[in-house]
């Protein structure tokens, strides 16, 4: 069932009646279910004012009605992606039978039947229980949520054919829910289910109506925990999760977090002595913030307006063309404006070590994916033919073979995955090639026949190729297009070095999305890393050590410039990387060392302190940063100014 069922059942059972002494008694079946018909006639609840009022819902109901008016075929599938509200719909076909609006629906009795956990080896028990039990009655219309399951071909399984054989005789009407692509595998090479269903499409609402529907259902929310809800967390919640929660639908993923809110507001109220009765707009950011792991801040003020580019961007330091290319593609994904049945993108981060790629593609799987992690396949280590088997599996035969492949596993426990393929110039051509297929035509088996999807899933393919080219091209001038164009042309020249087989074919190629260049990093990019990375260190140290740890601007910058020295120095092959080797060498050693000098001070004491002489010192005088030397800084260490006692430790 959709998320929103709560809020719906808590709506339709008015006086507290509970599924199972409302549901009918010809439906007395081991498996979920639930009298739609007999709640609404028990609540009578109002109806959703934008059904009535949008095109798309009016168009739906109507083409829902003669679904279920005409003989041939007599039944429905309602293909959907879970959370555009598909419970509220058969609710609201519930309603409407029961106004009799049309006339023939007031002797239709909607009953949902879950049978999404039900046991392989019990479908064929379920199937036959659930038909006998509606036999010669027309007027049932047996609502079934997990049909897909039943419909696939499963080994020792006959199900699919209990369940065609009883849908062609039955006297009932049953109604299915698909998504697009299980929609397009079980129907698409099979004329018996096509003949037996009309095919209904349920699309996600814009904003707008998703908004009135989430009024709807706070409305239910506040009754259920006994809260207000104000018209602008509502709006929040619509606003914040379409643009940042992009692995669920409207509008269930605003409703659900309007009901962590409630569950959060609640539980302070009732365990913490608190006396707040209203979910405020401030609830909402904070528990989006705690979703996508973003900073609360970043997402304050963002509003109806999508800002990628600013969130990204604080993220991701010194790479402007990058950001932006990636806050494109993720609004254009949000949009619904990417090829369907394709994976939502596949991008080429090209660029040398250390300027930022993986941290890019950790940034996107925080937005997108929905265990908010990167999956990563390091490509560097399937440099020969057989390795492909650590990414569909191994042959049947083998050890492990039973396992799966990785990729097919990952696809399927997470279709919104965010999917690393690092350093993907050294992968033996074997290796990509089931990614061809994969970005061509959106799925993928396994050694053992199983298939996953990757129409919802991101693909990044990172590469260091042409990085001193780029460093280059970036100090000549060029624009980044003409950086990479270069960089396309030097992709399809590499050659596998064990083979002499191309690596990425033109076929390869142009099944990829975007490429994008990330730029050497420059002085100011690597202070803004430098600063960056301090504040991290600093915020550890407050909440895991309880020690305010001060450190000087001054200090940062000389950081930010030797690190920009040293990586010129090594022509790019150091990068951001060398500000966090800086970072422990200069810091993070000599704190160690005068901790482990004055134990006892620091134990007492509350502030630790870098200070340094006031010198603009720039390497050894010679202009060269990459030899700046740290040798002038100390470590104080600080009571509150209560104290009288202050300790020191001098580190040279």
């Amino acid at each position: 069932m959709s998320g929103t069922s709560s809020v719906i059942e808590q709506e339709t059972q008015g006086g507290g009646t509970s599924p199972a002494s409302s549901a009918s008694s010809r439906f007395e079946l081991q498996i979920p279910h639930a009298n739609l018909t007999e709640r609404v006639r028990a609540a009578a609840p109002s109806p959703i004012r934008c059904f009535g009022s949008d095109p798309r819902y009016r168009e739906f109901f109507s083409a829902f009605s003669r679904a279920l008016h005409r003989r041939e075929p007599q039944h429905v599938l309602i293909v959907r992606e879970r959370g555009v509200g598909e419970q509220t719909v058969l609710v609201e076909m519930a309603r409407r039978g029961v106004c009799g609006d049309p006339p023939f629906l007031a002797q239709r009795e909607f009953v949902n039947v879950d049978l999404r956990h039900v046991p392989v080896e019990a479908f064929a028990a379920v199937i036959g229980a659930l038909f006998a039990q509606t036999r010669g009655n027309e007027n049932v219309v047996l609502c079934v949520d997990g049909i897909a399951r039943l419909l696939r071909h499963t080994a020792g399984c006959d199900a699919r054919g209990e369940l065609l054989s009883n849908l062609a005789r039955c006297e009932c009407r049953v109604v299915g829910f698909l998504a697009e692509h299980e929609c397009e595998e079980l129907l698409s090479i099979d004329s018996e289910p096509r003949e037996l269903f009309t095919v209904l499409r349920l699309h996600e609402p814009d904003p707008r109506l998703a908004t009135e529907l989430v009024e709807h259902f706070a409305r239910g929310l506040e009754v259920q925990y006994g809260l207000a809800i104000s018209p602008r967390a509502v709006a929040a919640a619509v606003a914040l999760s379409s643009n940042y929660i992009l692995n669920e639908r409207l509008p269930y993923k605003a409703v659900k977090i309007l009901r962590d809110c409630c569950d959060e507001l609640h539980y302070q109220n009732t365990q913490e002595s608190q006396e707040r009765r209203q979910v405020e707009e401030g609830d909402v950011l904070e528990r989006v913030a705690q979703v996508t792991n973003l900073p609360a801040e970043t997402l304050a003020g963002v509003g109806e307006r999508i800002d990628y580019l600013k969130s990204l961007g604080e993220l991701i330091v010194g790479q402007e063309h990058a950001v932006r290319e990636v806050a494109t593609q993720l609004s254009l994904i949000n949009a619904g404006l990417v090829d369907r049945g394709k994976p939502a993108s596949v991008m080429m981060f090209i660029g040398q070590t250390g300027t930022g790629k993986t941290e890019m593609a950790k940034a996107l799987a925080r937005f997108y994916s929905s265990s908010k992690r990167l999956k990563t396949f390091t490509l560097g280590n399937f440099c020969e033919p057989h390795s492909v088997s650590g990414i569909i599996g191994v042959p049947p035969g083998y050890v492990g073979h039973d396992n799966g492949g990785r990729l097919v596993n990952e696809l399927n426990a997470d279709p919104y995955g965010v999917f690393l393929l690092d350093e993907a110039d050294k992968a033996h051509p074997d290796v990509l090639q089931p990614f061809l297929n994969l970005f061509d035509e959106g799925w993928v088996y396994d050694q053992r026949g199983v298939k996953a999807y990757a129409d919802r899933a991101i693909f990044v393919l990172t590469t260091n190729v042409g990085q001193r080219q780029i460093a280059e091209m970036c100090k000549s001038g060029k624009s980044i297009e003409e950086i990479t164009s270069t960089m396309k042309e030097s992709l399809s020249r590499i050659r596998h070095s064990k083979s002499n087989r191309p690596v990425f074919t033109p076929e390869f190629l142009a099944r990829i999305t975007r490429f994008v260049v990330f730029r050497s990093l420059d002085e100011q990019a690597m202070r803004a890393i430098a600063q960056k990375l301090i504040a991290q260190l600093q915020t550890d140290w407050q909440s895991k050590r309880f020690k305010r740890l001060e450190i000087p601007d001054a200090l940062t910058e000389r950081i930010g410039r030797a690190a920009a020295g040293l990586d010129h120095k090594s022509q790019g092959k150091e990068g951001g990387r060398i500000v966090r080797k800086l970072i422990s060498d200069v810091i993070e050693s000599r704190v160690q060392a005068a901790i482990n000098e004055s134990p006892q001070a620091y134990r007492e004491c509350e502030v630790v302190a870098i200070e340094a002489d006031e010198v603009d010192e720039v390497g050894d005088g010679s202009g060269d940063s990459s030899n700046m030397k740290f040798d002038d800084l100390r470590v104080v260490m600080r009571g509150s100014a209560a104290r009288t006692q202050v300790d020191e430790v001098l580190v040279g």
